[in-house]
C-alpha cells in the first residue's frame, strides 16, 4: 500500500467546503469536524507537515468513520477518503505499541482457534434452542437498558429464530448443469450463523450449479480496518490459492467480501496470482444477482411486502429491480434514504457504540415507516445494523439477507437452460470496494 506522503497532493485538493458534512452520517449525529473528512484531511495533513504526530487520539478520529464513501460519492474534487484514511491507519499501526497485542489475536492460529470456538458455542447455542428461550424474554431484556439490547442484538445474530427466523424454503424445480461455482461463504456464514449459507446452497443446489469444496479463511477486511495489511496480504495470497483454475463464477452473499477481492489488487505482487486474481473478478457476481437474472418468476401465496436496504458497497440494485419485474404477489415499499449507511460497519459499532446505535436507529424508522412485512439487505453487518436499529425502536420486524427471502418463495425456472447461463450473465467490470 502507499504511504500518507504520496496523498499529500490528494489531501490538499480538499478546498474545506464542507459538502462532506451533509451526508457523513457520523457528522450528522456528533456535529464534530473531527469526524468528517474535512477535519481529519486538516490533521493528517498536519503529520505530513511534521506538526502532528500520528497518535492514539489521532487514531481514535480514524476510526470515528463508517467507510460508507458517501463523502468520495458527494466530492467535487473527488477524493477518496476511506483510501487515505485505511493507509493513515497502516502507518499508525506499525507503530502503536497495542500492535503487538493485535498480531498476535490475528496470526493465524489464533484467529482461526477463536472463529472455531465461535462456532462450537453458537452450534450449541442453537441446539439447546437457546435462541429461541432467549426471545420470548425479549420485552424484559428492553427494560434493563444497554446489556438487554446487546443480549437481543446477539440472538438475533446468533439464533434461528426471532427477527431473522427463517421457514423451510419452499422446493422447486431441479435443473442439471454443468455449471461450477466458487462460493465464497465467509465468516459470519462459517462460523456464526449459518442461515444465508444454508439457502444459498439449497437455492444453487435445485438450480443444478455445483458448488466447489472449498476451504477459504477470512476475507481479511477486519485486518484492512485495523491497518494491518501484512495479515491481509497472508489471507490474500491464502484465498486466492483455494480457487482453481476452472470455474464460471465466483459469488458472495456480501458486498464487503466480494470487495476485499478487488482489494486484494493493492497488495498481491506476484504476477501470476495477478493473472489468476483478474479472472476472478471477471466472473465475479453478487449470488443475488446471479439468482435473480437466471429465474423464470418468483412469488408467494399471500400479498408480501418487502423493502431493502443497500449496503454502502453494493454498487447496483438493478438485480432487485429485476426481481420485482419477476414477481408475483410481492410488493416493494422503497424506504427514505434507502441507500444510507446503517451505522454498524464492522469495528465502528464496537469503537462508537453510542453513534452506531443512533445512525442504525434512524435507518430502522425509515424502514418501519414502510409498514413492509420484510426488511431485506445484503450484507451480514447490514443485517446486524438495522436489528440494532429495531431494538433502539423497540420494535420488530423480520430482518433477512435478499437471498433468504428469495429462498421462502415458490421460485419457476422455467425454460432457462443453466449451461447456458453464462452468456445471459454480464459480468461486472469492477466490484464494490470493501466494507468493514
Amino acid at each position: 500500500m502507499k504511504n500518507l506522503t504520496d496523498y499529500q497532493e490528494e489531501i490538499h485538493k480538499c478546498s474545506k467546503c464542507g459538502l462532506c458534512q451533509s451526508v457523513c452520517p457520523v457528522y450528522e449525529i456528533t456535529g464534530n469536524d473531527c469526524s468528517v473528512s474535512r477535519g481529519k484531511f486538516i490533521l493528517l495533513n498536519g503529520i505530513i507537515k511534521g506538526d502532528l504526530k500520528l497518535n492514539k487520539n489521532i487514531n481514535k478520529y480514524l476510526d470515528m468513520c463508517l467507510k460508507c464513501n458517501a463523502c468520495k460519492n458527494f466530492c467535487p474534487s473527488d477524493i477518496d477518503a476511506r483510501e487515505i484514511f485505511l493507509t493513515a491507519k497502516s502507518q499508525y499501526f506499525k507503530t502503536a505499541p497495542e500492535s503487538k497485542l493485535i498480531k498476535i489475536f490475528h496470526s493465524k492460529a489464533v484467529f482461526t482457534s477463536v472463529l472455531k470456538l465461535v462456532k462450537m458455542a453458537t452450534t450449541t447455542y442453537r441446539f439447546l434452542k437457546i435462541d429461541k428461550l432467549v426471545s420470548k424474554f425479549y420485552p424484559l431484556f428492553l427494560k434493563t437498558g444497554w446489556v438487554g439490547k446487546k443480549i437481543i442484538l446477539a440472538n438475533e445474530f446468533v439464533g434461528e429464530t426471532g427477527l431473522a427466523s427463517l421457514k423451510d424454503p419452499s422446493p422447486f424445480t431441479h435443473h442439471p448443469s454443468h455449471q461450477k461455482a466458487v462460493y465464497f461463504k465467509g465468516c459470519v456464514n462459517e462460523f456464526i450463523n449459518p442461515s444465508v449459507k444454508n439457502a444459498a446452497e439449497k437455492v444453487l443446489s435445485q438450480m443444478g450449479v455445483e458448488i466447489l469444496p472449498l476451504n477459504f479463511e477470512c476475507c481479511g477486511v477486519p485486518f484492512l480496518s485495523s491497518g494491518n495489511v501484512e495479515q491481509f496480504k497472508k489471507q490474500a495470497e491464502f484465498n486466492l490459492a483455494q480457487i482453481p483454475e476452472d470455474f464460471d463464477y465466483f459469488l458472495t452473499d456480501c458486498a464487503s467480501c466480494q470487495g476485499a477481492f478487488e482489494e486484494y489488487k493493492k497488495v498481491i505482487d506476484d504476477e501470476v496470482m495477478i493473472e489468476k486474481l483478474k479472472k476472478i473478478l471477471e466472473k465475479s457476481l453478487n449470488i443475488n444477482e446471479f439468482l435473480v437474472k437466471n429465474i423464470k418468476s418468483i412469488g408467494f401465496e399471500k400479498k408480501t411486502s418487502i423493502t431493502f436496504h443497500k449496503p454502502c458497497h453494493l454498487e447496483s440494485m438493478d438485480f432487485l429491480q429485476e426481481l420485482l419485474g419477476k414477481s408475483k404477489n410481492i410488493d416493494y415499499n422503497q424506504m427514505e434514504e434507502f441507500d444510507k449507511c446503517c451505522g454498524f460497519s464492522g469495528e465502528f459499532a464496537i469503537k462508537n457504540q453510542s453513534i452506531s446505535a443512533e445512525i442504525s436507529k434512524n435507518k430502522a424508522k425509515n424502514a418501519l415507516a414502510t409498514n413492509s412485512n420484510y426488511i431485506l439487505t445484503s450484507c451480514p453487518a447490514c443485517k446486524l445494523g438495522l436489528v440494532q436499529g429495531l431494538i433502539e425502536n423497540q420494535e420488530f420486524a423480520p430482518v433477512l439477507n435478499l437471498i433468504e427471502f428469495i429462498a421462502m418463495g415458490n421460485i419457476d425456472l422455467g425454460l432457462i437452460e443453466i449451461a447456458e447461463l453464462e452468456s445471459q450473465t454480464d459480468y461486472p467490470d469492477k466490484i464494490a470496494t470493501s466494507h468493514c
